[in-house]
């Protein structure tokens, strides 16, 4: 239920202006890949807490612009995923996954980083944030 929570939550706080960009061919090639949640940090401005994670949580990124959210076992939701880039300075992207929103005057979003093996997905709005930390699965050969 709460990785249900958790897609959903994703999904309506993908607050940012978001458009395609094919300029970002080298982060797009980072993202692809399946990727497993290994920790969640809910925050309540001023304060943070990290949560335990108590289900099988993957999230794969495909080549075609879709990502799928995987919970033990099941496929809980597909859709389709693109990345703009922030002004944060930090590397990180807006993740975006609706084309007829414009976001571009919320006071929340979504944001992706990745860093070697280290997905890190940023859910933000007012005064609350979400970040979850994703490990990248091993193809095996």
């Amino acid at each position: 239920m709460k990785q249900t929570v958790f897609s959903l939550a994703i999904l309506l706080l993908a607050l940012c202006g978001c458009s395609s960009d094919d300029g970002l061919s080298s982060v797009k090639k980072s993202v692809v890949g399946s990727w497993q949640l290994v920790e969640r940090i809910d925050g309540f401005y001023p304060s943070t807490q990290s949560m335990p994670v108590e289900t099988n949580s993957i999230m794969e990124f495909r080549s075609d612009g879709t990502v799928v959210t995987i919970v033990d076992g099941e496929q809980i939701s597909e859709m389709p995923y693109w990345l703009k880039p922030t002004n944060l300075g930090d590397d990180s992207y807006y993740l975006c996954y609706d084309p007829d929103i414009d976001y571009s005057q919320s006071t929340g979003g979504t944001t992706l980083r990745v860093e070697g093996d280290k997905l890190t997905i940023h859910s933000y709005g007012c005064f609350a944030s979400t970040i979850y930390v994703y490990r990248r699965l091993k193809v095996r050969s």
